[in-house]
Parts: structure tokens; C-alpha cells; sequence
């Protein structure tokens, strides 16, 4: 039962990285619509911070792909899902508990970080240093032009993604979803994508990629994915009407 999880990795090894990023996408689908149609509001604001965090872990690795020769960042499938739970927020419950759990978030990623420096400045018992204290060290200790530029990209594009898709909402009222959704989660996908890539790999960065790296692996690729998972998310705010959630 303990090597469970190791066993089930490298069954997924086999599979191509395209395949991979399809089962994450359906995975996020998944468990969006079960926080939402068993926990409401709740259910999708915790989402949202749990999901800030597992994706500013997945971007540390570069995953590489078929048809571009670029290296890619992986985490932009869970971190573009943070634009659908916004959408699914400020439809379902206003944009005033969309922008709070915008603050939510940033409190939750300073508490997470903060936590697990002192964890990984915490001695450990034997002289050798364990495979989990390197692994502790490797995933949490911060990179602190990461997660500056990553803060301010989220917090950015949150407010432009909430503010578009709350305005076309009252010039549509409930109709028109699809429209609303997409245009939101496009046109603050590219601020978001833009400032991150920005930030974190040319000017906070100390050895800058190249801007053709950076253009087309960080922004041009995520950009386009970004675009396919908005439009692939978009029947996920239709099913959203058609379950009843359970609030707590």
C-alpha cells in the first residue's frame, strides 16, 4: 500500500505530456464541481487557495512538449481553473466574495511560506540530512522573485477578471455566460501571464532567459493554453446552474 502512489507515477510515465495535461484539466473540472455542488461558496473559495499553492509548486518544473521546443512551465492548467472559480464566484455570489478571496489567498501564501521556513530551519534529529528535508528545502524555500512576481500578477489579473466579467454580467444578466467567461478569463489571462513572465524571468531574475524563450515558452504557449482551457471550462459554468450546491 506504501509505494501506491510511486507505483501509479510511473504507470503515467508512459503517457505522452499532452495526455498528462488533459487528465490535470479534468482532474481540476472534477473537483470544482464537487467543492461546488457539495460546499457552495465555501467549497470554491477553498479551491481557490489551495490551488494558488499547488500551482506556484508545479511552475518550478519546466515540462517539455512534443510540438515546441521551448521548455514550458508546468501549473498553468490549476493556476488558469483559479479564473473559472472566480467566474463561478462572482456569477453565483458576487464579486465581493470574488475580490475577498483574492485576499484570502495572498494572507494563506505568506502563512504557507512563513510555515515552512520554520519547518525547514527546524534541526533534525539525526547528522545525516534526509531525502525529505532536501525535498522540503527544493519545494519551500522561497524564491522570493517568484513569488513577489507571482502575488502581483494573480492579484492584478484577479481584480481586471472580476471587474470584466461583474460588468458584462449587468449589461447580460444571466444570459450570454459563455461570452462573459471567456472574455474575462482571456483578456486577464494575458495580464497576468505577461507580468509573471516578466517579472519573474528577465527583470527580478538573476541570470534573465532570453526574451524569445520567455515570449514563446512562458507567455505565447501558456497564452495559448490559457485560451483552450477557457473555452474547454466554459460548459463547467452551464453545469454550475443545472446542480444544486449544499452551503454550509
Amino acid at each position: 500500500m506504501d509505494g501506491f502512489f510511486a507505483n501509479l507515477i510511473k504507470s503515467l510515465e508512459i503517457l505522452s505530456p499532452e495526455v498528462l495535461l488533459i487528465l490535470g484539466f479534468f482532474t481540476c473540472m472534477a473537483f470544482i464541481l464537487l467543492a461546488f455542488r457539495y460546499f457552495g461558496a465555501f467549497g470554491l473559495v477553498c479551491y481557490s487557495v489551495l490551488a494558488v499553492t499547488i500551482a506556484n509548486i508545479q511552475v518550478l518544473k519546466l515540462g517539455v512538449f512534443s510540438y515546441i521546443q521551448e521548455p514550458i512551465a508546468l501549473g498553468t492548467v490549476v493556476f488558469t481553473t483559479l479564473f473559472t472559480t472566480s467566474d463561478l464566484i462572482t456569477e453565483h455570489y458576487g464579486a465581493d466574495l470574488a475580490r475577498k478571496t483574492i485576499y484570502l489567498t495572498f494572507l494563506m501564501q505568506i502563512f504557507v511560506m512563513l510555515s515552512m521556513v520554520f519547518v525547514i530551519a527546524h534541526p533534525e534529529s539525526g547528522e545525516q540530512i534526509s531525502a525529505v528535508h532536501q525535498g522540503l528545502e527544493a519545494l519551500f524555500t522561497p524564491s522570493l522573485r517568484l513569488f513577489i512576481a507571482s502575488l502581483i500578477a494573480f492579484g492584478i489579473s484577479q481584480h481586471i477578471d472580476i471587474g470584466i466579467f461583474e460588468s458584462l454580467k449587468k449589461r447580460h444578466g444571466r444570459h450570454l455566460l459563455w461570452l462573459r467567461g471567456n472574455v474575462s478569463t482571456l483578456i486577464s489571462g494575458i495580464f497576468d501571464t505577461v507580468i509573471f513572465s516578466i517579472l519573474a524571468w528577465i527583470i527580478l531574475a538573476p541570470n534573465p532567459l532570453s526574451f524569445t524563450t520567455v515570449l514563446i515558452g512562458f507567455i505565447g504557449f501558456s497564452q495559448l493554453l490559457r485560451a483552450f482551457i477557457s473555452i474547454f471550462s466554459t460548459p463547467l459554468l452551464y453545469i454550475s446552474y443545472r446542480i444544486k450546491p449544499y452551503d454550509l
